[in-house]
């Protein structure tokens, strides 16, 4: 199982209506996403959430891409949302598609993507994540939600927090326990007020189990 997440703070100043440029909607939503979009009133609250719903199932479903091919960028044309019914969605892309599953506050928006072949099937949630507001201004955003990330993993893993490490291989969190990759792909975000995590049980391959920083 490999995962993606991305978290939007559909408050965050730069993701105003008036805040964004012209063009944006052109250059990043296909045209039959432009087209459900246009279903709504402009500037209406509906269209902004629907815009960056979309927005975070595309960048959710990138960060699955990345790790399946790391030539992969991201174009937010190239990954589509095929379709958004009851807090699920498919992004198609040539290295997906990709299942997402969204959850909306009024405060944001949350996407997980996962791909395997048996969460396409599978009508449960595969994969597990949180959102956390940032408690104070200013505060250190990666830094906490590697924590919280790691806080939750060893929950799963039954395994004191401390014991759990949050590392990067080639930009790509990973969970480490005792220098080894531990059995879970994890995606961190944030955004704004917001950070959120998700991750899923994978099996890592024995020559990949030892830990090299990239």
């Amino acid at each position: 199982m490999l995962v993606g997440n991305d978290v939007v703070d559909l408050n965050d100043p730069e993701n105003r209506p008036g805040a964004l440029h012209a063009r944006f909607d052109a250059r990043v939503f296909s045209p039959a996403e432009r087209e459900a979009l246009n279903a709504f009133v402009p500037d209406s609250a509906s269209r902004h959430e629907l815009r960056w719903t979309l927005w975070a199932a595309k960048e959710s479903a990138y960060k699955v891409a990345k790790k399946l091919d790391p030539a992969v960028r991201f174009l937010p044309r190239d990954f589509e949302v095929g379709r958004i019914a009851e807090g699920r969605a498919v992004v198609l892309h040539k290295t997906g598609p990709f299942d997402v599953w969204v959850d909306r506050t009024d405060e944001w928006v949350h996407a997980v993507a996962s791909f395997s072949a048996a969460s396409a099937a599978s009508t449960t949630r595969p994969v597990s994540g949180d959102v956390e507001c940032l408690k104070a201004l200013g505060a250190d955003a990666s830094r906490t939600v590697r924590e919280l990330a790691r806080e939750a993993v060893g929950r799963w893993m039954r395994l004191p927090p401390g014991q759990v490490q949050i590392a990067a291989a080639g930009r790509i969190p990973v969970a480490l326990w005792r220098n080894q990759r531990m059995p879970v792909d994890l995606s961190l975000s944030h955004h704004g007020r917001f950070v959120a995590w998700a991750w899923g049980e994978c099996a890592i391959p024995a020559d990949q189990r030892g830990f090299l920083a990239a």
